[in-house]
């Protein structure tokens, strides 16, 4: 008998214990597991969005040293003489056996192409030769697929202080930045006129 009454107990104790969640406390459960949610959500879209920018940001600076050390590769091989390095208008041509135009002055498209002249930040840089592989012919055209997208350049180059021994290059890459922003970034080098010998 004592057995019987101790099982019931046990019975009724356990009934009470397994009555489970009530409305009002599966709401509460449920408005937290979503305020959860919504936060890891906007953490992750941040994570995306900061990353995609940082690769920007990475690719610009890629894009400003590859010109510099283009400028200083062309002035070592001898293929352009120091003088020649300048922006369009202030190029000197006189006794170098190779004429250039010079680099582009403004914001321009970063290009894939070198164009005819083989020199990357020139005006040429989209031209492509037309259907007789000849430049300079009336059928070239501007190739808008070697553009590398999000990009544009600016190459400045000044003599410095009025010296014709060392020239200041600056440029500057914009690029997508957060929230679609434009940002920029400068990178400045100075170039002088002794060539080391490249072999």
């Amino acid at each position: 008998m004592w057995n019987k009454k101790l099982l019931q107990s046990i019975e009724n104790t356990t009934t009470k214990g397994e009555a489970g969640f009530t409305l009002f406390e599966a709401v509460i459960a449920i408005l937290i597991l979503t305020i959860g949610l919504i936060g890891t959500a906007a953490a992750i879209t941040y994570a995306l969005q900061f990353g995609a920018v940082s690769r920007n940001v990475s690719s610009a600076k890629s894009v400003i040293v590859a010109t510099i050390e283009e400028v200083e590769t062309l002035r070592n091989a001898r293929r352009l003489d120091f003088k020649q390095v300048a922006n369009v208008g202030n190029v000197d041509n006189i006794g170098s056996p190779n004429p250039f135009n010079g680099f582009s002055t403004g914001f321009k498209p970063v290009s894939l192409n070198p164009g005819a002249d083989g020199v990357n930040g020139t005006n040429d840089d989209l031209i492509e030769a037309g259907a007789d592989g000849i430049f300079g012919t009336p059928d070239d055209f501007l190739n808008q697929t070697v553009v590398r997208q999000g990009y544009e350049r600016e190459i400045t180059i000044t003599d410095l202080n009025g010296s014709t021994t060392i020239k200041k290059i600056e440029i500057k890459v914009r690029y997508v930045g957060r929230a679609g922003k434009v940002g920029e970034i400068t990178g400045v080098a100075y170039l002088n006129d002794e060539a080391r010998v490249t072999r």
